[in-house]
């Protein structure tokens, strides 16, 4: 976008906040592109850019009457494509629907009894690899890495991580080769 059409756009907002409505035109085809490019880059290959793009445009049309006139036109524009970007990604993340099935709007089917026990017993066995590993090692795998102040240094602690979580795959593949 040229510094041109940016100010082009800018004093189109101007007028529709002021109630020009003959500016709509100019600000939809000129934001429309960008907003649709922003959302684009923001969630790439997601089903719902377009639908995302277009609900920015109509809040984006009804805040119009608070647009500040001494602000950037198209920043604040991006601003709220910005803004409803995140507020999908929220939504997506709430729902913990994988992108397949948030793109077809499935919902995650119920386990059935036989996942139930796969799962207990993965569980089970987990717990008693684990019992097999020394109490330094546990602790390693299952506390976060200390404070500053700790007597231990970052890079010591990463190493005993390191170190823990190659034995606790050793000791895994033993159990389960």
């Amino acid at each position: 976008m040229t510094d041109e059409q940016r100010r082009e756009i800018h004093e189109a907002m101007v007028r529709l906040a002021q109630g020009h409505r003959d500016a709509f035109s100019v600000v939809f085809d000129g934001l429309w592109p960008n907003v649709l490019r922003f959302v684009q880059r923001a969630i790439p290959g997601h089903a719902d850019v377009e639908d995302l793009a277009q609900r920015t445009l109509l809040k984006i049309f009804a805040r119009i009457s608070d647009f500040d006139t001494d602000r950037d036109g198209v920043a604040w524009a991006l601003g709220i494509a910005g803004y409803e970007v995140k507020t999908l990604r929220r939504q997506v993340q709430r729902r913990r629907e994988t992108a397949a099935e948030a793109a077809i709007g499935v919902a995650t089917p119920a386990r059935s009894p036989e996942d139930i026990v796969i799962e207990h017993d993965l569980h089970a066995a987990l717990a008693a690899t684990l019992g097999e590993l020394t109490v330094g090692d546990r602790t390693a795998l299952v506390e976060d890495a200390p404070d500053i102040s700790s007597a231990i240094s970052p890079a010591a602690w990463r190493k005993r991580r390191q170190r823990a979580l190659e034995r606790l795959r050793t000791a895994w593949r033993k159990r389960h080769a």
